[in-house]
């Protein structure tokens, strides 16, 4: 018998999922171009790449896979340590 899959498990499934629908289609998520205001020091930097995901087609699905990530900018929330920074 196989082990259920996880809450964040699935999450991260539904992302790859909806960042390969994107891709198929010719599009482009915002984090694609400059990845590295998504994981910045520099709290300007992750304010700028987190209105940027405002517009992302993957911005729901990626919020949603977030919460095992500790630092950087996913579907519009900044995680630092762990936490979100508002």
């Amino acid at each position: 018998m196989r082990d259920a899959a996880s809450p964040i498990d699935l999450a991260q499934r539904r992302l790859s999922s909806a960042l390969r629908a994107v891709r198929l289609a010719e599009g482009h998520v915002p984090c694609e171009k400059n990845p590295s205001l998504w994981t910045s020091n520099d709290r300007a930097d992750r304010e700028a790449a987190s209105h940027r995901c405002g517009t992302c087609p993957v911005r729901t699905e990626c919020a949603d896979a977030s919460s095992a990530e500790h630092v950087g900018v996913w579907g519009s929330r900044i995680r630092l340590a762990g936490s979100l920074d508002w």
